[in-house]
């Protein structure tokens, strides 16, 4: 549990790190112009033009990336992949913005100075306040512009360009400080999040879920039963349910005990499992009787899939401490009638054949005939 947390906290932290910096797509192309602008004090034109035309390249790059990342929407798992995609056409911003010491710095022009030291002073502030959400990448984003500031006063030479060094240095500590103290919070207020969202799953999953077997509970099914049944009258496509209730079921608990008739109820919920289809809704109903909703299912497809799950019971052997228990099912299957059919009447005629099918000697599948429209009102079963 605590390695899926840690997981989806670290996509969190990307996820809001990009919400972050993805807003660039308005501000950096004006910073980039504007800044492009202000370099031909010192350069010619048609370098600050260059400049500014490979950092809106970039800028496009990485807005491209944040953009399918959230398209994506990936999953923990894929964390890494993304962080290192990521880091990649971010870095080339950061590096980007930080190449200004070599197009704008003139070395002994103490104007020049100031505008590339400014440039990066606001570089690393920005970076600070936006990449904070995820480590990694804010250590990243903060080595080329910290190098750009302290570089050119560190060769400029003199006390007063140390003096300036040490101020950077100061600055860049100061920052990184903040920087990992808000992701700090940032991280605490995920993982409370994290633990929050779990707590809802397992509340939710307790509401709707059978506590000894894991299938959905009765409640579950029939809400699920009452939507699909509406869905079913609206557009007129087959529903069918099946009532399975585990033969001689009493024996095996005077027997062997409660706990060993617990194991057996496992076993057969486990083998239904894996044999229904994932849309089905498989519910325990209550003591050894569950209850399988199939959507978009035909009279023989629904006798076909009984078949396939009162053979898979049939071939379990449950060891218990009295001995081998090989538990067996009777299987009753009922299709909805149309746009009068009930809920109840539905479980109801589901039950009669399931009923039928232990009266006729278990282990049996009986499908419970609808009865003829304007004709013969007794239902008929078919025992396969």
């Amino acid at each position: 549990m605590d390695h899926a947390r840690n997981a989806g906290v670290r996509l969190s932290q990307l996820g809001l790190y990009v919400d972050n910096h993805i807003h660039d797509k308005y501000l950096a192309p004006l910073l980039t112009v504007v800044t492009a602008a202000l370099l031909t004090t010192w350069v010619a034109p048609w370098k600050a033009a260059l400049w500014a035309a490979i950092e809106l390249v970039v800028i496009a790059v990485y807005i491209g990336v944040y953009t399918r990342f959230r398209r994506a929407a990936p999953g923990p798992q894929d964390e890494r992949l993304w962080a290192r995609r990521i880091a990649l056409a971010h870095g080339a911003h950061m590096v980007s913005w930080s190449s200004i010491i070599v197009w704008g710095w003139q070395p002994g022009n103490f104007n020049s100075l100031m505008f590339t030291m400014l440039i990066h002073v606001g570089l690393i502030s920005l970076t600070v306040a936006m990449s904070n959400p995820h480590r990694r990448l804010l250590l990243g984003d903060l080595v080329p512009p910290a190098v750009a500031l302290v570089a050119p006063p560190l060769l400029g030479g003199g006390l007063f360009y140390l003096g300036l060094t040490m101020l950077g240095l100061l600055f860049i500590a100061l920052m990184l400080l903040v920087g990992l103290k808000i992701h700090a919070s940032t991280t605490e207020a995920l993982v409370l999040r994290e633990r929050n969202a779990e707590l809802i799953r397992e509340l939710e999953r307790q509401v709707t879920r059978d506590p000894l077997t894991g299938l959905f509970n009765r409640r579950h099914f029939i809400a699920a039963a009452q939507a699909e049944l509406q869905r079913a009258a609206r557009y007129r496509h087959p529903l069918a349910l099946l009532m399975l209730d585990i033969d001689h079921f009493k024996p095996i608990n005077d027997t062997h005990g409660h706990l060993a008739g617990d194991e057996v109820l496992k076993a057969v919920a486990g083998v239904c499992a894996q044999t229904v289809r994932g849309e089905d809704c498989l519910a325990r109903l209550g003591g050894e009787e569950f209850a399988v909703l199939m959507p978009e299912t035909a009279l023989a497809q629904a006798f076909a899939a009984a078949e396939r799950l009162r053979e898979s019971v049939a071939g379990l052997r449950c060891e218990l401490p009295g001995g081998t228990v090989v538990p067996t099912v009777s299987i009753g299957v009922a299709m909805c009638t149309g746009p009068t059919e009930t809920l109840s009447s539905f479980m109801r005629r589901a039950d009669h054949a399931m009923y039928a099918a232990k009266a006729q000697g278990r282990n049996r599948v009986v499908v419970e005939q609808p009865a003829p429209q304007g004709g013969d009102m007794e239902a008929a079963a078919r025992v396969a």
